[in-house]
């Protein structure tokens, strides 16, 4: 009776419909919220160019408080991966994707 249990368990095993239907799902997800390091470059550039235009538009202490801001984030965003596991450059990647990944939806 072991044995069947394993067998049906097994991760070999083949899926039910609900199964299938549910994984599909959860691919299309991870699909979706998928962040791109090129994505994550093009958040930096838009950030950049944010910052530069509240200099230029405003003064200079609005673009150091929303410069600011964003490397709190940053900050924020490594100390979280680093108490996750990660080190080195896999950490600040990670918090580089966390920060400007989100342009990759644009």
């Amino acid at each position: 009776m072991g044995r069947d249990v394993e067998e049906h368990d097994g991760a070999g095993r083949e899926l039910n419909a609900y199964e299938r239907v549910l994984a599909e799902d959860r691919e299309v997800v991870r699909r979706l919220f998928r962040l791109t390091i090129g994505g994550a470059h093009a958040g930096l550039a838009i950030m950049v160019c944010v910052v530069a235009l509240v200099a230029a538009v405003g003064n200079a202490a609005w673009a150091l408080i929303v410069g600011g801001a964003v490397a709190f984030w940053f900050t924020v965003a490594l100390a979280g991966v680093a108490r996750g596991g990660r080190r080195g450059k896999a950490a600040v990647t990670r918090a580089y994707l966390l920060t400007f990944g989100w342009a990759g939806w644009l």
